[in-house]
């Protein structure tokens, strides 16, 4: 069998297709497979429509050398050298067809483009171009048109729960807001589908912009604010007055972990007062206070209640904390309301400032604290979405834009279905 016909096979060509030659340069260790059609050959119009049952075959007008980068043979760099035609349609204009192994206008060929795109899932890009030998720039100028073409067209008619996260992009308060799709609905707590979450819209800032951004980009995929009926968010006043703005009719949903995280932060103030106060607390007092109960080692066990115990305002602090956590676990709505109605009674009571000062806050955002009922939401998802944007983040490392971090985003956490190695065929 001739080495031609052997690549022709490999590279999975049918006629009019044929490989002419391949030259193999030790000097460069390059492979170059040179492919040329059948003279005489005829092709179909690339702009056409497809869905008709005959397609017209027009002549060939003449044609382009063009090059692409393909899968390395062996450890050997592989181009592939094509006479690409261009043919002149019955209405006599003139347009260069399509390839069966490539995209037009790439330089790679469509198995090439799928084995850096998977790399790039799991490689950092700088690592990707020191296995491939291609430079990062041209593997970024790949994964932004594929995945962008990709993400413009995703399906977003599906959206009801949304949940909105900010997420750290570069050091130095740079900061990213993230639009996810929560799927799945808990039939009950802790009990469902609603962990699962795809990233559906990423941009700059966390800002109550981003909030017009995303309404924009839905406008232009045909959804309507309305389909939204339940925001899983934190009590950033900027998400707060956006969701508002844009989708007044959602349910806010504001999770148990953002409403710890504030209690906590009321436990901290407590208990930096009270080592003032005494002159101080013993060595591991900070952990043995945060967190709860159950996650602590034995030792960290004892000193809490021992220190508990002997500081009244410590006991205080931790026994409101307590009753707080509580909230969520309550089988309705109604029953959660009454409970938490209690723990805003005694933060009104307690004579500690901070929690006089939680308690406010937590009455400002009774609504949105109570949301979690609707549908048990929690953010096990969006913190799943958030952890993935921080995979994205390393696996960008280096890079010089923040479309180049959003679109390694889309790639890993939105879920996008990216075209791949067609048949070859004319």
């Amino acid at each position: 069998m001739a080495v031609e016909t052997l690549f022709k096979q490999a590279l999975g060509l049918v006629d009019p297709w044929e490989v002419v030659s391949c030259d193999f340069d030790l000097e460069s260790k390059q492979l170059l497979i040179k492919i040329d059609f059948v003279r005489g050959s005829r092709f179909a119009d690339p702009e056409a429509d497809s869905q008709t049952e005959e397609q017209e075959l027009c002549p060939v007008h003449d044609s382009v050398t063009r090059r692409w980068q393909h899968l390395n043979f062996f450890e050997h760099k592989t181009l592939l050298e094509a006479r690409v035609p261009r043919i002149k349609n019955s209405q006599g204009k003139v347009r260069t067809i399509r390839v069966p192994w490539a995209e037009p206008q790439s330089g790679f060929t469509l198995l090439m483009e799928a084995f850096l795109l998977g790399l790039a899932r799991v490689l950092p890009v700088a690592e990707v171009s020191r296995q491939t030998g291609v430079s990062d720039d041209r593997i970024w100028h790949l994964l932004s048109t594929r995945i962008n073409e990709a993400w413009e067209k995703a399906d977003w008619s599906s959206l009801k729960r949304l949940g909105v996260d900010e997420t750290s992009t570069k050091k130095g308060h740079k900061y990213g807001t993230a639009f996810l799709e929560i799927e799945g609905v808990e039939e009950s707590r802790g009990v469902g589908g609603s962990r699962v979450a795809r990233l559906l819209y990423f941009t700059p800032g966390k800002d109550k912009a981003t909030f017009a951004a995303f309404t924009e980009e839905l406008e232009k995929r045909g959804v309507t604010p309305k389909q939204i009926t339940e925001i899983a968010m934190d009590m950033s006043p900027a998400f707060i007055s956006g969701a508002g703005e844009h989708f007044s009719e959602a349910q806010i949903c504001f999770d148990r972990f953002h409403v710890m995280k504030l209690c906590g932060a009321a436990c901290d103030e407590v208990r930096r007062e009270v080592a003032r106060q005494e002159g101080g607390l013993p060595k591991g007092a900070m952990w043995a206070l945060r967190g709860n109960v159950d996650r602590l080692k034995e030792e960290q066990r004892q000193m809490r209640e021992q220190l508990c115990s002997q500081y009244e305002k410590l006991g205080r602090a931790q026994a409101i904390r307590d009753l707080l956590s509580d909230t969520w676990n309550y089988a309705s709505r109604q029953l959660a309301e009454e409970h938490l109605k209690g723990v805003l009674s005694w933060c009104q009571r307690s004579r500690l400032k901070p929690f006089v000062k939680l308690g406010r806050t937590l009455k400002r955002h009774w609504d949105g604290i109570m949301g979690y009922y609707q549908n048990y939401t929690t953010s096990a998802a969006i913190e799943a979405v958030n952890t993935l944007l921080q995979l994205a983040r390393r696996r960008a490392r280096g890079y010089r834009r923040f479309e180049n971090f959003r679109a390694m985003a889309y790639w890993i956490a939105g879920r996008l279905e990216l075209r791949g190695p067609r048949a070859s065929t004319h």
